[in-house]
């Protein structure tokens, strides 16, 4: 019995585009992970077959990881799954059940844990035309979103740290971190481009307010009277007795593009984010305004 691996990070298999393409039943479909981080960077995860969580795995300003938005850590122990083409003239298999009849080929696929235990399931799928059997357009493009690594933003407001009570404090992130990010993966003749698009900055600043900005804002510079306001800004109105913690929030709208010979298919993902926080103290000056 020959095998050809096909390796998969994680999916779900949807409805065949063609006679060419494998469509696997799943248990559970396996959608985008929010971005996990390090300092700078944020790389994408997919979800565990069998795991019910959602997304969004952010670190604080230290680094840490703070608790998931919109539902727990991932609790499943499988991970690291692959797909195997398996050559073989049986007419049945225990996972797959009776061979159908015309040209199909047995697909196994293998999920590992940590522990080195594993769960496989299988399917007979059609072969194409040619002879090939292609995966599914969605699952090679979960591989390229699954590669995205998402910069954190880096907070480039001005004031910088010290806001001054009455001030209009400018709202920025760095161009750096507000940038178009991809990825891609590619199996045969098949070319999957991710692509990550920064779309909306949500800041909140502390005080119980909230701006949100559909760009990444601006800076202040120097020759700008220092009373004027930004699209992106905020003004306290009061001293703070102690730093406040302020957050900003970047959105990045995911999109998904799949092409091989003849053919292409795109798509949207689930939108991501990332967060950066920082500490700012609010006072009262009765100084001559610098910035």
């Amino acid at each position: 019995m020959r095998t050809r691996r096909l390796l998969i990070r994680s999916g779900v298999i949807a409805a065949a585009l063609g006679a060419c393409i494998v469509a696997i039943p799943r248990s559970a479909a396996a959608d985008p992970m929010g971005p996990v981080c390090s300092d700078d960077t944020c790389e994408v995860g997919v979800q565990n077959p069998g795991s019910d969580s959602d997304i969004d795995v952010e670190p604080d300003a230290g680094g840490e990881d703070a608790p998931p938005a919109g539902g727990g850590a991932d609790t499943s122990p499988f991970a690291d799954c692959t797909f195997t083409v398996v050559e073989t003239d049986a007419k049945t298999h225990p996972l797959a059940g009776d061979r159908p009849k015309g040209k199909y080929s047995l697909v196994v696929e293998t999920c590992t844990s940590e522990a080195g235990e594993s769960i496989k399931r299988a399917q007979w799928v059609a072969e194409g035309a040619d002879g090939q059997v292609r995966i599914d357009p969605a699952l090679l493009a979960q591989q390229a979103v699954d590669r995205l690594t998402l910069p954190r933003p880096v907070i480039e407001a001005s004031p910088e740290s010290t806001q001054l009570v009455n001030l209009p404090t400018w709202l920025a992130v760095s161009e750096a971190s507000w940038q178009v990010q991809t990825a891609t993966a590619s199996l045969s003749d098949q070319t999957a481009t991710a692509t990550a698009t920064p779309v909306e900055a949500v800041w909140d600043l502390g005080d119980g307010h909230t701006e949100t900005c559909f760009d990444r804002g601006a800076e202040w510079v120097r020759g700008t009277d220092p009373k004027a306001e930004s699209e992106c800004g905020h003004t306290y109105t009061q001293p703070s007795a102690q730093a406040l913690d302020v957050q900003v929030t970047v959105t990045w709208r995911i999109t998904w593009e799949v092409v091989w010979p003849g053919n292409a298919v795109s798509e949207t993902a689930p939108d991501m984010t990332t967060i950066r926080t920082d500490s700012w103290l609010v006072t009262e000056s009765h100084a001559l305004v610098t910035r």
